[in-house]
């Protein structure tokens, strides 16, 4: 029985392309922010034994920001990273060598929180009223684009600059109309406007045509020269964590409670939920999870540097590769 479960763990290893002396190869993987559910993927990957069986242990570090996970990326402070790719963009224009090497929210998640009992119905009603968001976060920088998509006069709205910890309190205090913010965030913004007793809603800026690609894995130039088959089996493992949890996804809640007992099961549940429908689109249905379509990333270049403080020129090729990635179906 032992040398058959011996033999079973040798093919599995030989199947992702690997020996197992290679196995344990040592990863730090930096997350964008602190562990929710939109990471429900990375951690079933965890439990489920996908990165043990592709030779890996990998170090899961909470984040700080993308634009932090950004900088340890390129440092080589972390050897993989997950962040958005204005953050990548911006990073790289300031000299990070850094890139994308698979997408994960292939559908933008940007939104505008508004309180339903200010009059706003529709986004021309957003002028004259007053829209928290942090100064330089990419939704608010974006607000020209979806602004003229939607039909009204950004300049005409009044930015409350607001901490991140304050954005959440200070909306459903109805100290502004509205705020800016990821649609992932909507349980926890949906939970403390029930709380305060206070009716809230969003616009989608992808239900307005600006879409383009947000979160995904990143590697510094370095780490995709010297560790390309590292990389590869990475993604390969987390993918499939994914997979498993749109497939599974109250076991996947499970796994992500028993790491994170101290999480909300149902707010971390609902995030997953959200997350999903960003995650899961017809794209990644036709190619697989972490693809990378070329034009969308053209596309969102040239987003970014227009709307977002780019210092130096940056070429598509510099920001993304599909180099590594596996194809793995999202099995929803």
């Amino acid at each position: 029985m032992q040398c058959k479960l011996l033999t079973a763990v040798t093919a599995a290893l030989l199947m992702l392309g690997i020996s197992t002396s290679q196995a344990n190869e040592r990863v730090i993987f930096s997350l964008n922010w602190v562990p929710y559910g939109l990471h429900y993927g990375i951690f079933a990957a965890e439990a489920q034994g996908y990165y043990r069986e592709a030779g890996l242990e990998i170090d899961i570090q909470r984040g700080y920001g993308s634009g932090d996970t950004v900088k340890r990326t390129a440092t080589g402070a972390a050897d993989i990273g997950m962040a958005d790719m204005a953050s990548v963009i911006v990073g790289r224009g300031n000299g990070l060598a850094v890139k994308q090497v698979a997408t994960l929210l292939d559908r933008s998640a940007d939104a505008i929180f508004y309180l339903k009992d200010t009059g706003i119905s529709t986004p021309k009603d957003l002028p004259g009223r007053s829209l928290g968001a942090t100064i330089g976060e990419t939704t608010l920088n974006l607000m020209p684009v979806f602004a003229a998509n939607a039909g009204f006069d950004h300049k005409k709205v009044e930015i409350v600059n607001l901490a991140p910890p304050a954005k959440f309190p200070t909306f459903v205090s109805k100290k502004v109309d509205a705020i800016v913010a990821f649609r992932t965030e909507e349980s926890g913004i949906l939970a403390a406007a029930s709380k305060a007793g206070v009716a809230v809603d969003r616009f989608l800026f992808s239900d307005f045509g600006v879409d383009y690609y947000s979160i995904g894995f990143i590697v510094s130039d370095e780490m995709l020269a010297k560790r390309p088959e590292m990389v590869r089996r990475f993604l390969a493992a987390t993918l499939r964590g994914y997979a498993f949890a749109f497939k599974n996804p109250q076991a996947a809640a499970d796994m992500f409670i028993k790491r994170f007992p101290e999480s909300n099961r149902d707010l971390s549940f609902a995030q997953w939920s959200v997350s999903t429908e960003h995650v899961l689109t017809d794209r990644t249905r036709a190619n697989g999870l972490g693809y990378i379509d070329r034009e969308k990333m053209q596309h969102t270049l040239d987003l970014i540097t227009k709307y977002h403080e780019v210092k130096q020129a940056v070429a598509l090729d510099d920001v993304y590769s599909s180099a590594v990635l596996t194809k793995i179906d999202a099995a929803d």
